[in-house]
């Protein structure tokens, strides 16, 4: 019988040599807020510059794009 020790560090992966998910999601939720920033901003100074609405609809789009995959990453994550 074999013992594994659930105190010892292993290297980056699971136990069957599957990579680490949560590194992984932790960039990509990172880019994420910094894609939803940029966007919240863009929207903002195309309001202030008086630009079209195509500016307007498409920084909007990316904004509800990036709420709604970080919460549904966040919903998944179960913390």
């Amino acid at each position: 019988m074999s013992y594994t020790d659930p105190y010892s560090l292993t290297p980056a992966g699971g136990q069957d040599g599957t990579p680490d998910r949560s590194s992984s999601t932790g960039v990509v939720r990172a880019l994420l807020w910094v894609v939803l920033v940029v966007s919240v901003l863009g929207n903002t100074v195309a309001s202030f510059a008086g630009a079209g609405m195509g500016v307007h609809l498409a920084a909007g789009g990316v904004t509800a794009l990036c709420a709604t995959v970080l919460v549904v990453l966040r919903l998944r994550s179960g913390r």
